[in-house]
């Protein structure tokens, strides 16, 4: 796992950006603390830092062809790196998949990025074309930023490296900037909250020649009911049985020991399972706890349903892991508030990033590589809320659900109808509808879900790690698995009411059988932390940032914090993006619209 940067400019030289080349390295060392290295020749400007899991010595970037007409700056870690070994025509030099990457594009060109699978950011120049490519996985586990810098096409695998190495000091996008506000769940998929930097949206690629900058989808995930879907119930465990160890497998390749992010929940249960079959010793398991957490009141929560440390102590009892607890003391968690904005150059949005960024912190002292279960819910039809007519009326029932931050009246009228509006029209685009109920409603549901949801939980899931130099690798996201379960028919996935019931009767004997059938619970987080976020709210709004002043309606705010305890878990998620946003404007030094 690497941090990836670079300049093209058909204008100027090379050498007019290597001032700003290195600064962005500099800004992207905690994602590859192991090795560093440049390109720079002609009109390009490559930089690469490396965190190095496998083939250290054959894995350094950039990485040119043997001719000299390809340089290549990746970071990800691709699942069929063997099996592409074998079809491609090329003298291999290493062992690294950074040279199967190289050699699929020599080979394939752009069409290369839908035969790779894993998860991966890149960016490839060929020379003679004077054309850069770059491309990004399917459900966007990688991260790649771009913009244009005057005539320069920039890009970086975090948004801040390229918007706070420019000349002038970062500016907000205000549309970014509501979208985490105002649907967090939904955002930063297609906008930043730095104003003329992007992210290239997952299953995309770049193309930047002489003509200019063109982005395209290569890949979609299947909408509407004309998509051919499995209703074979039988079959459809039958495969996830055999295909599910197969990818969890292929995320195993490394020359490190790689560890688990153990939640006590199917998915990571079932990474575990595999996991322990094939180690030699006790796979390191880590899981999170809060001050009092088996005393919480977990009825007042509708996204974290039951405490996971006996879930998870059970499996590593079971399976033979080896445990580390990671607590988190109440009393540090103003401190984390501060450290998860300052890691993250998008806006926090779930307060369980506390868990990921400290997760991330402990696994990190002894290892570089974890595995975790993400993506199986967001593929796998793993939300009890798509079992929920109400839930399923459209995306303003998740919202509201979630809470959404009042925002100045002078900056949107309706942002929560303008955030409802969009995200249905994304739908309608592919052939899908909230109406008619059923199956179509939850298809529509679980197409935003994967194209909104799931890569802002992936883009944590990153940038948490990667901050703490550690490598998340994710097996559900592997396409061979992806594929399978976009044929999958929701009436198969929800028989009975169950959420994600094909997967869980996959797992059927290969984990404990109270982890099989436990009901989904979020990543944990501290449901006594209320009179936290009231401080730090209130100490936000004594001397509120000018981005804050500009964009909310700090009154609102203001009556939040004068209800009585509790406040509703809706409400206190607001205070929690409003910390967040002074945290994180504070450390970026953003200038208000």
């Amino acid at each position: 796992m690497c941090g990836i940067a670079g300049l093209i400019d058909f204008g100027r030289p090379a050498s007019a950006h290597a001032v700003r080349l290195a600064a962005m390295r500099v800004r992207l060392r905690h994602r590859g603390p192991d090795g560093e290295g440049d390109y720079a020749k002609g009109h390009v400007s490559l930089t690469h830092t490396r965190l190095s899991i496998l083939d250290h010595e054959g894995g350094a970037q950039p990485m040119v062809s043997p001719d000299g007409r390809y340089v290549l700056v990746y970071n990800g870690e691709l699942a069929n790196a063997d099996a592409l070994r074998g079809s491609l025509e090329w003298s291999f030099r290493t062992r690294s998949d950074t040279e199967v990457v190289l050699a699929a594009y020599a080979r394939w060109g752009p069409a290369c990025a839908a035969r790779l699978s894993g998860m991966f950011a890149f960016f490839v120049w060929d020379a003679r074309l004077e054309r850069g490519f770059g491309a990004r996985d399917r459900l966007g586990a990688k991260p790649f930023h771009h913009a244009l810098d005057g005539e320069a096409f920039v890009f970086a695998s975090e948004a801040h490296a390229i918007a706070r190495t420019a000349r002038e000091r970062p500016r907000l996008d205000v549309a970014g900037a509501l979208d985490a506000l105002v649907a967090p769940c939904f955002s930063g998929v297609t906008r930043t909250m730095f104003e003329g930097v992007a992210p290239l949206p997952p299953a995309h690629f770049v193309l930047v020649d002489r003509d200019g900058v063109r982005v395209e989808e290569y890949w979609d995930w299947p909408c509407g009911r004309e998509h051919v879907r499995d209703h074979d119930e039988r079959q459809v465990v039958a495969d996830l049985r055999e295909v599910v160890p197969r990818a969890i497998e292929r995320a195993l390749v490394a020359d490190v020991p790689i560890g688990l992010f153990s939640s006590g929940g199917l998915d990571s249960a079932l990474v575990a399972a595999t996991m322990a079959a094939r180690a030699k010793e006790p796979v390191p398991a880590y899981t999170v706890t809060f001050d009092d957490q088996a005393r919480f009141d977990y009825g007042r929560s509708g996204i974290t349903s039951s405490d996971d440390t006996p879930y998870a102590h059970d499996v590593a009892r079971e399976l033979g892991l080896a445990p580390h607890l990671v607590h988190v003391s109440r009393a540090e968690i103003a401190r984390d508030l501060r450290e998860i904005a300052i890691a993250n150059d998008a806006l926090p949005v779930w307060e369980q990033e506390i868990a990921q960024h400290r997760l991330a912190r402990a696994a990190s002292a002894s290892l570089k590589a974890v595995v975790v279960g993400d993506a199986a819910d967001e593929t796998h039809y793993g939300y009890h809320f798509l079992l929920d007519p109400e839930a399923l009326r459209g995306p303003g029932a998740i919202l509201g659900r979630l809470g959404s931050v009042p925002i100045r009246a002078e900056i949107a009228r309706d942002p929560v109808g303008d955030a409802v509006a969009s995200l249905e029209a994304l739908v309608a685009a592919r052939g899908g509808s909230f109406e008619h109920g059923g199956a179509r409603q939850v298809l529509a549901m679980t197409y935003l879900v994967i194209k909104r949801w799931l890569p802002r939980l992936l883009h944590n899931g990153d940038i948490h790690t990667m901050r703490a130099s550690l490598e998340a690798r994710v097996p559900f996201a592997d396409v061979e698995l992806v594929e399978l379960a976009g044929r999958i028919a929701p009436e198969v996935a929800l028989r009975g009411g169950v959420e994600k019931w094909a997967l869980r009767e996959a797992a059927r004997g290969a984990v404990p059988e109270h982890v099989r059938t436990r009901k989904k619970s979020a990543l944990p987080k501290d449901l006594d932390v209320e009179p936290v976020f009231r401080d730090e709210a209130r100490k936000v709004l004594l001397d509120p940032p000018e981005v804050v002043l500009a964009l909310v309606d700090t009154r609102a705010i203001a009556a939040i914090l004068a209800q009585p305890f509790p406040l509703r878990e809706s409400e206190r998620a607001i205070l929690f993006r409003v910390i967040a946003l002074a945290h994180w404007s504070r450390h970026h030094e953003v200038a208000a619209p």
